[in-house]
């Protein structure tokens, strides 16, 4: 299965237990820079194509992660790639580490970190085991996650189920 480049998250690493607390100035008030920074993703993205909150354009997401760097905010740029090529991007860019595999709602609600301790038993016993970020190491494993969460949503369990699950590779990038 092939992959496709969908495009970019800016993101603080490792926040309350997540890999990654994505787009972090939206949760910024009275700061007239961060506000015009979220609504221009919300106005030329989020809110006018049906997506994760993944942007497809570079400059953006380095405009973004600057204005985090100059207020002392902590953030990467992280590279999302999944088996949509809908939305793909083909810029050279600079990988320093792959983060893992998981499996989104958006890029905001995370399935696999929300709920693998409710599947670690089956996990297990398929042999996935989440690496340091608490990613999975594979597509595979992730299809598999996914295949595991549908049975058991199918046997009447009542989990998170607004969204579609979408199998992602997260990258870090190097500016």
């Amino acid at each position: 299965m092939e992959l496709f480049q969908n495009g970019y998250v800016v993101a603080k690493l490792n926040i309350d237990g997540k890999a990654y607390d994505s787009w972090p100035l939206s949760d910024l008030s009275n700061d007239k820079i961060a506000e015009s920074l979220t609504d221009k993703a919300d106005d030329e993205w989020f809110c006018r194509y049906d997506m994760q909150h993944i942007v497809p354009d570079l400059n953006y997401a380095k405009m973004y992660l600057d204005y985090c760097n100059r207020i002392n905010f902590p953030a990467k740029i992280l590279l999302f790639a999944s088996l949509n090529n809908t939305i793909t991007v083909d810029d050279r860019v600079n990988i320093v580490e792959v983060m893992g595999f998981d499996c989104i709602a958006t890029v905001y609600y995370s399935y696999l970190q929300s709920e693998s301790n409710e599947f670690k038993l089956d996990l297990l016993s398929k042999n996935i085991h989440l690496n340091k970020n608490g990613l999975a190491n594979s597509l595979d494993d992730v299809l598999s996650f996914i295949q595991i969460r549908k049975k058991v949503i199918a046997s009447g369990v009542n989990l998170e189920d607004f969204w579609k699950e979408t199998p992602v590779k997260i990258s870090i990038l190097d500016f």
